[in-house]
């Protein structure tokens, strides 16, 4: 076969190929694509862990929303938050106040106060006579007459209303002395809900209304008396 006959079939075979339809073409068909295996499926993305959800506002503890801050009456550092009533030498000794000698007398505070929990710590020697006076209603005269006494008095005559008492109110549900050592009062006046604990110790569960609010005074009436870390806040 001549070259120029032979050009001539090789464009014609071509020609042909190219006006097949893909149907018909080698490894195109329909059947062979329906008879190849389908690409296996991404695997999917990790799930992110969901963020926690937060707790209904009606879950969370009342307290930590609404419990009012504690205030500091006494530090250590000064007594500006109270008025000196009578004649006792209180004077400031490394982080407590302390009195030893003088007329009877208080420390009072500037304020009046109702609904209220003091948090005190003391110090007394055995003999010491002292007390903390609360809703006093004459902030110039203190006394067991026209305030709650919450006593501090070990060797009182009359044990019924000693240390942890509120003298003629309620007898202390324990007996525990304060001498020669540092002591904590915890004092609530919730309404005419009175509770004194001494220590961790109930003293006082006891409901009377005879004082709605007043003052609140440090008494030193004898002996050696320290007091420290005084704090309040409302209720």
């Amino acid at each position: 076969m001549t070259n120029s006959k032979r050009l001539s079939v090789l464009a014609v075979a071509a020609l042909l190929t190219a006006c097949q339809p893909a149907d018909d073409m080698g490894g195109g068909n329909a059947e062979t694509a329906a008879q190849a295996p389908a690409a296996a499926p991404a695997a999917p993305a990790p799930a992110m862990p969901a963020a926690p959800a937060a707790p209904p506002m009606d879950t969370v503890t009342y307290s930590l929303i609404n419990e009012p801050t504690w205030a500091t009456l006494f530090a250590g550092h000064d007594l500006s938050q109270f008025n000196e009533v009578g004649g006792p030498n209180w004077q400031i000794v490394d982080d407590y106040v302390e009195a030893t000698s003088g007329e009877a007398g208080f420390l009072v505070t500037r304020g009046q106060y109702g609904d209220v929990q003091v948090s005190a710590e003391f110090w007394t020697s055995p003999d010491a006579n002292s007390g903390i006076f609360m809703r006093c209603q004459d902030a110039e005269q203190p006394g067991a007459a026209t305030c709650y006494e919450v006593n501090i008095f070990d060797q009182r005559p009359d044990q019924t209303y000693r240390t942890g008492a509120i003298v003629d109110f309620a007898e202390p549900l324990a007996q525990l002395d304060a001498a020669n050592q540092w002591n904590t009062f915890d004092i609530v006046m919730d309404g005419d809900h009175l509770v004194v604990t001494m220590n961790g110790t109930l003293m006082v569960d006891t409901r009377d209304s005879t004082f709605a609010a007043g003052a609140i005074g440090f008494q030193w009436s004898a002996g050696t008396v320290r007091f420290r870390n005084l704090r309040i806040r409302p209720l």
